[in-house]
């Protein structure tokens, strides 16, 4: 019981942005997951591979990349300037 004192004494003395560290720290230990198996890590991408296939939402990004792409004259090269 003495250390769990000592910890409390410890904790009250610290400033709020190291109370913030400690808390981080904290949570970041409190949210780690068991390991995961070579084989739930492939029917993990697996189930993610294509889920973006029906969303039509990302036809627009697509559109506008390849507008983009046709737009792009290419950097200008000075060939006059020494090398």
């Amino acid at each position: 019981m003495a250390k769990v004192e000592k910890l409390k004494k410890e904790i009250e003395l610290l400033t709020p942005e190291s109370l913030d560290e400690v808390n981080n720290f904290v949570s970041i230990l409190l949210s780690r997951k068991k390991k995961i198996s070579l084989e739930e890590k492939k029917n993990i991408i697996e189930s993610l591979c294509g889920s973006w296939a029906d969303d039509k939402s990302i036809d627009i990004i697509f559109k506008e990349i390849e507008l983009q792409r046709h737009a792009y004259s290419g950097r200008k090269v000075d060939f006059d300037v020494p090398a």
